[in-house]
């Protein structure tokens, strides 16, 4: 790539054209800020559009600068609402790297009445964009209410030609854009644009609204008595360290424990609150797990209640789950845990077919008793193996099934996929075993952790836990607001979710078990 252009700060005319280095004018910065010989950005007026041309250059005092050609087409217009460019103009490939400078910072080009061209160093295409996407997504207190934090204006509302009287880069990366003549100020309208908002869709390190979390942290037994949290319920209620400190927990290994929960039914919704509003279900605002005659769900029995996910027969899920235990005398009865998103990435990176058939083929969810009627298809995982849907005890019981031969041996393939997915959980080395005391609560993501529970006898003492559901959007909108904190407290186990399958692959033994 040639050399970036060196220009001296201030105003040169070239040709007839005007250009201003530095942030745009009236903005109050000295001239002389840059050093002599500072690679700069270039602001283009009046969509006039040109390059560089590093091969032809033109002595100005002792600094040699880049002759500046404008490419300016015949049918080039400059009236009311439309300047520059009346039809598209390519940038030609070779002139590309003209565009950019050594520092990685783009150079830009107005390249026609509706889009902005971008040049970055190591890029063979300039980025592109609109006019118009730009303006709406303008963030300022006039476009945008400071209060609400809702925009002040449709998105049709913007003209589809709106003209640029000024663009030039900020020193932080980003962009600031002057428009003219605009539509919702009297007059020109200045809108800044952050690197993030711009750099971000050029690097594709992040999408724009991704908040950065500590990383996940993939658990088998031994790794999970050896984080197991316990925390105060004083400390969670008090929203300090102690909450942040529970709540990193629940996003990196998804189960957290509380003590000391006052023996209340109302201390449960106090609990969860701290997170945000109940999500509120057919079953109630909270609902209690104790064993009852005729129960409606097989959780209000003594029975066994293999590993399962709750509520998978809604199109709402409840995201995070809070279980208080108000009692619990009897023998048995302990609860089981464990973690679907290690068994996931388990099959991810051991066993790739069995993988395909488990995202691929979709479960049926049901609930059709006492006046209700709900259902639901899901594939045991996702592209993302970090959410999974498992819940044997509330399958329907009729199953999609093509009733041919080739239908037969995909349902096979299919069934040796989800087997091994079960030895994955319910294998002593994965599963987590914890016996509930009266003043515990247990908070698990729902949609990570899976939860079961060991037959108890009622004739032995009584057992009582009350719960609640916290909404994946609520959950996901506290991490958002917490995410610097969370990140302060700590990354997570720093190896990729990937690596850290592999470790626990070798740990076992179990690369490419049962693979088909």
């Amino acid at each position: 790539m040639p050399p970036a252009a060196s220009i001296p700060r201030g105003v040169l005319n070239a040709d007839g054209l005007r250009v201003y280095s530095g942030l745009s004018r009236g903005l109050g910065q000295s001239s002389a800020a840059a050093p002599r010989g500072t690679s700069i950005p270039f602001v283009f007026q009046r969509g006039i559009n040109f390059h560089l041309h590093p091969r032809r250059r033109l002595a100005t005092g002792n600094v040699s600068v880049s002759k500046l050609r404008p490419r300016v087409r015949s049918d080039q217009i400059a009236s009311g609402n439309k300047r520059g460019l009346a039809s598209q103009a390519e940038l030609r490939a070779d002139a590309y790297d003209d565009l950019t400078t050594s520092t990685g910072n783009p150079l830009i080009q107005l390249a026609n009445d509706t889009t902005i061209h971008l040049g970055y160093p190591g890029q063979e295409k300039p980025v592109v964009l609109d006019r118009h996407w730009l303006r709406d997504a303008c963030e300022c207190d006039i476009c945008v209410d400071p209060d609400s934090g809702q925009k002040n204006f449709g998105t049709c509302d913007v003209p589809a030609e709106i003209p640029i009287e000024e663009i030039s880069r900020t020193e932080d990366g980003g962009l600031e854009i002057v428009w003219g003549n605009d539509f919702l100020t009297p007059g020109n309208h200045v809108s800044r644009y952050s690197a993030a908002t711009i750099q971000t869709r050029v690097q594709r390190a992040l999408q724009p609204d991704e908040i950065r979390l500590p990383t996940r942290t993939l658990w088998d037994k031994p790794i999970f008595e050896r984080d197991h949290l316990m925390l105060d319920y004083q400390e969670w209620m008090a929203g300090g360290q102690g909450f942040l400190s529970g709540l990193h927990r629940l996003h990196t290994h998804g189960l957290l424990f509380l003590r000391n929960v006052p023996k209340s039914e109302e201390s449960v919704v106090s609990i969860a609150n701290q997170m945000g509003n109940l999500q509120e279900t057919f079953y109630g605002r909270t609902w209690d797990v104790r064993s009852k005659p005729k129960a409606e769900n097989v959780a209000y029995t003594s029975s066994f209640l293999g590993l399962h996910q709750d509520l998978l027969y809604l199109r709402d899920t409840p995201r995070i789950q809070l279980l208080h235990c108000l009692e619990n005398t009897c023998e048995g009865g302990e609860s089981m845990f464990s973690d679907g998103a290690r068994a996931g990435h388990l099959i991810k990176v051991g066993s790739p077919n069995h993988f395909d058939y488990l995202i691929n083929k979709r479960l049926r969810y049901h609930y059709k008793k006492h006046g209700h009627h709900y259902e639901m298809k899901h594939p045991v995982l996702s592209e993302n193996p970090g959410i999974i849907f498992w819940s044997p005890p509330f399958q329907a019981p009729t199953q999609q099934f093509e009733k041919t031969e080739g239908g037969s041996r995909s349902h096979r393939k299919w069934l040796a996929a989800a087997s091994a997915f079960r030895r994955l959980l319910e294998e002593d080395q994965w599963m987590y075993e914890y016996k509930m005391r009266p003043g515990e609560c247990m908070i698990f993501d729902n949609l990570r952790v899976l939860h079961g529970r060991k037959q108890f006898n009622t004739a032995s003492g009584s057992r009582w836990l009350k719960g609640a559901y916290v909404a994946d959007d609520v959950f996901r909108s506290k991490l958002a607001v917490l995410g610097p904190q969370l990140m302060a407290l700590g990354e997570g186990d720093e190896a990729p979710l990937e690596y850290q399958a592999k470790r626990l692959q070798d740990k076992y033994n179990v690369r490419g078990e049962s693979e088909i």
